[in-house]
C-alpha cells in the first residue's frame, strides 16, 4: 500500500460522506428495522448494509488489507501487508434507532496495529472528520487545534464506561471513581459516541476523555477517533486494569495522568 495521504483515501472518504447520507435519509423516512438485541447490544438493517458495502470496496480497492467490522465478523480478515480497515458502520447505534441525532459513521486504517487514518462522518450535522497520522486533523477541511484548559474544574468530560459491575469490589471501584470525575470537572458527559466524542475533544468541546472496561472489541468504535484526537494535538493514555480490559484517557498531559492515576485507586474514593 502507498504512503498514506488524503489522496490515497479518496475512495473512503467518499464513500463514508455517501453511506452516511443515505443513511440519513432512510432515517428520517423511518426505513430503519432492529436486527439484533442480546445483552442490551443493538444493530440495524443500515449497520449490515453499510458494513457489506465497505468489505466490498476494500476488496476491490485495498487488497492485501485486513478487515474487522463492528457488527459481521464473518467478514473479517487478517492482513497480508500489514495495514487493516476497521468500520463501525452506526457508532450510536441506539441513540440511531432512538431518533437521538447522535450518531455518525466511522471508518479507520492500521498500520501493525497502530491507527494512522481515520474518517468520521455526523451527516445530521453535515461534519467530516479527517486525520491521516503525520499530517493533521479537519473538519470539513478546517485544521482542528486541541487546546484545552488543563484545570478540570474548567473542562467538559467525556465517558464511556462499558459494564454495570455485579461484583460488590469492582461496583465501589467504579462508584468510587463517577464520584471522583463529578467532583472534579465542570461536567461530566456521556453521549452514545465514542468516536463523536474524540471527534468533538479535537473540536474543543471536550476538554477530556476516559473509558473505563474498554474491551477490544469496542476499539474499532473509536481508533479514528484516537487519530483524530492525536493529530489535534491532544495526547493519549492507555493502561491495563485487573479484569483484562484497559481504562484509555485523552487529552492534555496532565489531565491523562490524573484520569489513569484515579482509574487505577481502589475501592470508594
Amino acid at each position: 500500500m502507498p504512503h498514506h495521504s488524503y489522496d490515497n483515501f479518496g475512495p473512503v472518504i467518499d464513500f463514508v460522506r455517501s453511506a452516511g447520507d443515505s443513511a440519513f435519509d432512510r432515517w428520517r423516512s423511518y426505513d430503519v428495522v432492529e436486527v439484533k438485541d442480546a445483552g442490551g447490544d443493538l444493530a440495524t438493517n443500515l449497520d449490515h448494509e453499510i458494513e457489506i458495502s465497505f468489505h466490498a470496496l476494500c476488496l476491490e480497492v485495498f487488497p492485501g488489507c485486513g478487515f474487522r467490522g463492528e457488527e459481521l465478523p464473518e467478514l473479517s480478515a487478517e492482513s497480508s501487508n500489514g495495514y487493516t480497515w476497521n468500520i463501525d458502520p452506526i457508532d450510536g447505534t441506539k441513540n440511531f434507532a432512538s431518533e437521538v441525532p447522535l450518531w455518525s459513521v466511522t471508518v479507520s486504517l492500521e498500520k501493525d496495529g497502530k491507527p494512522i487514518f481515520g474518517v468520521i462522518y455526523n451527516p445530521v450535522s453535515r461534519q467530516l472528520y479527517t486525520a491521516a497520522e503525520g499530517r493533521g486533523a479537519h473538519l470539513n477541511g478546517r485544521r482542528l487545534s486541541y487546546n484545552a484548559s488543563t484545570d478540570p474544574a474548567r473542562m467538559q468530560l467525556a465517558i464511556d464506561f462499558f459494564m454495570r459491575q455485579e461484583d460488590p469490589a469492582k461496583k465501589a471501584k467504579q462508584d468510587g471513581l463517577l464520584a471522583q470525575l463529578f467532583h472534579s470537572f465542570y461536567r461530566v458527559r456521556s453521549i452514545g459516541s465514542g468516536s463523536l466524542s474524540l471527534a468533538w475533544l479535537a473540536q474543543g468541546h471536550f476538554g477530556g476523555y476516559l473509558s473505563w472496561g474498554l474491551t477490544e472489541d469496542k476499539y474499532i468504535d473509536i481508533a479514528a477517533g484516537l487519530v483524530i484526537a492525536q493529530e489535534a494535538g491532544a495526547v493519549i493514555g492507555i493502561e491495563s486494569l485487573d479484569s483484562g480490559s484497559s481504562v484509555l484517557a485523552v487529552g492534555s498531559e496532565r489531565t491523562c495522568d490524573l484520569l489513569l492515576e484515579w482509574a487505577h485507586r481502589r475501592g470508594p474514593l
